[in-house]
């Protein structure tokens, strides 16, 4: 498997500071994970996954697969082939740069690939966060390359809707993969307001590699029914000291722009 690299290309849009990457390796951290707290909350369970959420992996020598490192879900688009996940898993903060190599496994559970793998060519995110490492902009959207035939991701697997300044509260679902197990979690909790520009979602069992996973709403109490992405896990404490607690930048204005600017991307 050969990677695709792209020029830093510098875009504006609604007065934000954009950055399209693709760029040689940057080491991006992975998310922390600490013990519980002494408190009851609803607890994450493994499934066998959905198709419209799967796991981020590197690649070897030859294009093999790595060891899956945080999560992703697709996103409805015009080009059916973009994901959200967290910035902090794609692009180190501050650095500018994009880790390269990188491919999306949908639906992965014990090893299996069900929908097979799919490149990722094109990383987007605001240079609030690619720059500066500000974590009200821990977001970034990913281009996959078409499939086999010349299909497209989101033709294949469907897709989460996404929206933008919704509710500060109320239930969502989180899914993820953990990085030391092989099957994905889920967990049905509630979504709060942290601050003026974060989100709140308190679940046990969420810990690294769940980064970039979707907060949706609408979706099944697994996350199997097509829902509406509100937030991923990552933000403050990229995600969260403890895999008890965790965050997410709000979807405001300034996110939109980041999705507009990777969506209308060809």
């Amino acid at each position: 498997m050969t990677h695709r690299s792209l020029a830093l290309a510098a875009l504006v849009s609604a007065g934000l500071g954009l950055a399209a990457l693709s760029v040689p390796a940057a080491s991006a951290a992975a998310r922390p994970s600490s013990a519980r707290p002494a408190f009851a909350l609803p607890a994450s369970a493994p499934f066998a996954g959905t198709p419209r959420v799967g796991a981020l992996f590197t690649t070897g020598a030859g294009g093999s697969l790595g060891h899956h490192f945080c999560s992703a879900s697709v996103v409805d688009s015009p080009g059916h082939s973009l994901l959200v996940t967290a910035a902090h898993c794609v692009v180190a903060p501050g650095s500018g740069r994009a880790r390269s190599g990188l491919v999306f496994v949908p639906g992965y559970h014990n090893g299996v690939k069900p929908y097979g793998q799919w490149r990722v060519t094109r990383v987007v995110a605001d240079a609030k966060w690619s720059l500066h490492g500000d974590t009200d902009f821990d977001v970034a959207f990913l281009t996959v390359a078409p499939g086999a035939k010349g299909r497209k991701l989101q033709d294949v697997v469907g897709s989460e809707a996404i929206a933008f300044n919704t509710a500060r509260s109320g239930p969502a679902v989180a899914v993820g993969y953990p990085s030391r197990t092989e099957r994905p979690v889920h967990c049905d909790s509630t979504l709060r307001g942290f601050g003026t520009a974060q989100l709140e979602f308190d679940c046990p069992g969420m810990p690294g590699g769940t980064s970039g996973g979707p907060l949706l709403t609408g979706a099944g109490a697994s996350g199997g029914g097509r829902g509406t992405v509100v937030g991923i896990i990552g933000g403050y404490q990229e995600g969260g000291l403890t895999p008890d607690i965790s965050y997410s930048p709000y979807f405001s204005a300034g996110i939109a722009a980041v999705y507009r600017a990777a969506a209308n991307q060809r």
